[in-house]
């Protein structure tokens, strides 16, 4: 499947449905093609050759490089595979970054929901306590214990609303899963659906 961004340029595309606690969740395609390492740094720390799909490179130059015309082309993208179901979702919501400091998320559910016509909350999900970076945790159910109770729902914009969770990157969906349960045990959300960019090659 192909997708233009702005700019014209067709962005060949590959989305998957992912399953778990949410009404129903989709990425748009894979992260990386192949990584594989080509030696240490001086420090003595791995050092890899990764190739990207289209879309998993724009994401880096937006999420690395601070591109932000990269981020214009991903919303564009994103909006034009999610045209069918605008005006269906009452709150878009971006998963809370265990770096605070981090606003990728929040960028993407913004440029999302504007598209959508739906309203944007970064309030209506917290973090109820600090987590570590799950990308160097590798066990899947080391990370399911570090997310259990991790995430807060904001009753007052969450209770009775159709939601769209929105994240980066789908790994195992233990992020995803913990925000979902939230959202419906505290925050009482009528159906959350959920997206992420890209996922990674193995779901683990």
């Amino acid at each position: 499947m192909c997708g233009a961004c702005r700019c014209g340029t067709k962005i060949q595309l590959h989305p998957e449905h992912i399953d778990g606690a949410w009404r129903s969740g989709i990425t748009l395609d894979v992260q990386t093609l192949e990584s594989h390492c080509i030696g240490d740094d001086e420090q003595g720390r791995p050092l890899f050759e990764t190739r990207r799909s289209e879309l998993g490179e724009l994401l880096y130059q937006f999420k690395y490089q601070s591109n932000q015309s990269a981020l214009e082309k991903i919303i564009a993208l994103i909006l034009d595979h999610l045209s069918k179901v605008k005006g269906r979702f009452d709150l878009v919501v971006p998963i809370p970054p265990s770096n605070p400091t981090r606003t990728v998320t929040k960028q993407l559910a913004k440029g999302i929901a504007a598209g959508l016509g739906s309203r944007k909350s970064d309030t209506a999900l917290s973090k109820a306590r600090a987590t570590d970076a799950l990308k160097t945790i590798g066990d899947p159910g080391r990370r399911k214990e570090i997310l259990a109770g991790a995430f807060a729902a904001d009753s007052r914009q969450i209770c009775g609303k159709v939601v769209l969770l929105v994240d980066d990157l789908y790994r195992s969906g233990a992020t995803l899963e913990a925000a979902t349960e939230a959202a419906y045990t505290q925050g009482g959300a009528r159906a959350v659906y959920v997206f992420a960019v890209t996922r990674t090659r193995v779901h683990r």
